[in-house]
């Protein structure tokens, strides 16, 4: 507020931030009018800024309700392709927060964390383009058959790219790539090392752990520790082994996790069952465990 007269200083005035000024002589109406104007001025600004605080507010609710739908279809649409296959109960559930401990361990952005905790699960999508015949076999898959099981991984690529989403994104990623083996020698293209994206390498690590400690129909669970010492053999070979290294740190974690995701007792697979006693009618499931016998299978399966 100024109460010169000079023109150039008024300017300045102005451009320095001053909303209005008074003159020389003061005149007491003028300036009551311009201070009620001013005071006007203010609370419009106030009643602005609260508004655009509450859209602003408005905005980021409907966003979160929008991705919280995306993750439930998401999740949805996993289960969905879990239920044409042997894996039931809490495994995508698992398998989920073993990779995001695994990418949290490795220090990795938190958007990339909660991006690939969501993606995860659709990892096997493709197997509902997977023929019964091949997948719900009981026993070994013949080498033609396990070339069909194979195609799962493009077929849940093809499933799932194309989408603007980064979930789905990453996803058709992981379904593509998380059969890879860290020595070249897995599918659908050999892939070797870094060449494999990092979404991949850390769910087969999370994948396959989850896979030898669940019950399957043709085979019992491994012990937990068993299931480490697994991945320890498999550093470098099936796995990378900064992703193994990462999920070993978090031992106790893998455990909370584990028991608080634990499958129900009597967790079986439907049409599995139901396609084992229609070829083998007089077959009872055997109470041993079985897991050395059927590790190979599990590897065609999972």
């Amino acid at each position: 507020v100024t109460i010169v007269e000079d023109r150039e200083v008024r300017c300045d005035v102005l451009k320095a931030g001053a909303s209005d000024f008074l003159n020389r002589p003061l005149d007491v109406a003028e300036s009551q009018a311009r201070l009620r104007n001013l005071l006007r001025l203010r609370e419009q600004q106030r009643q602005l800024r609260e508004r655009a605080d509450w859209l602003e507010e408005q905005v980021r609710r409907a966003t979160e309700r929008i991705a919280e739908r995306e993750r439930e279809t998401l999740l949805r649409l996993a289960r969905a392709g879990e239920y044409r296959d042997e894996e039931t109960g809490n495994h995508i559930l698992r398998m989920a927060r073993y990779s995001r401990l695994i990418a949290e361990a490795m220090g990795e952005h938190p958007d990339f964390c909660d991006e690939l905790e969501q993606a995860a699960p659709m990892h096997d999508i493709g197997k509902i383009g997977i023929p019964d015949r091949v997948l719900l076999k009981p026993g070994r898959l013949t080498e033609t058959e396990f070339d069909i099981m194979k195609e799962h991984a493009r077929i849940g690529h093809e499933i799932l790219s194309g989408s603007p989403s980064s979930y789905l994104q990453l996803g058709a990623e992981i379904a593509l790539n998380h059969h890879e083996r860290y020595d070249g020698t897995g599918y659908p293209q050999g892939l070797t090392g870094e060449e494999i994206p990092l979404a991949a390498r850390i769910v087969a690590v999370a994948d396959v752990f989850d896979a030898l400690t669940s019950r399957r129909p043709y085979k019992e669970p491994w012990s937990l520790e068993r299931a480490f010492d697994y991945l320890r053999q498999a550093r470098g070979t099936h796995f990378d082994p900064a992703c193994v290294d990462a999920f070993l740190a978090c031992e106790e974690r893998v455990r909370e996790i584990a028991e608080r995701y634990r499958d129900p007792d009597d967790v079986r697979a439907p049409l599995h069952e139901l396609m084992q006693r229609a070829d083998e009618k007089e077959m009872a499931v055997p109470a041993t465990d079985k897991t050395d016998e059927n590790q190979d299978e599990q590897q065609q399966r999972d």
